[in-house]
């Protein structure tokens, strides 16, 4: 009797778990076909440098990859 509690809590939790309908595989070619609508966006680099020559302190700066390129290739 004292097993059959939990038992019965964990049927009920699992019960909805099982309840979803399955998926069509027409429906996941269809979703496969079609390309992506929207590129990713370029992904930001972050990096500590001394914006101040005369300062040793570091500020915490974020551009992108092309970004970077252009920022080094100026100094």
């Amino acid at each position: 009797m004292r097993f059959a509690l939990p038992a019965l809590a964990l049927a009920a939790l699992a019960v909805p778990a099982l309840a979803t309908e399955p998926q069509d595989k027409e429906s996941d070619k269809k979703a496969e076909a079609q390309p992506e609508a929207a590129p990713a966006k370029e992904e930001k680099i972050c990096r500590r440098i001394r914006t101040d020559i005369s300062s040793r302190r570091k500020e915490k700066v974020c551009m992108t990859r092309e970004e970077w390129v252009d920022f080094n290739n100026g100094n």
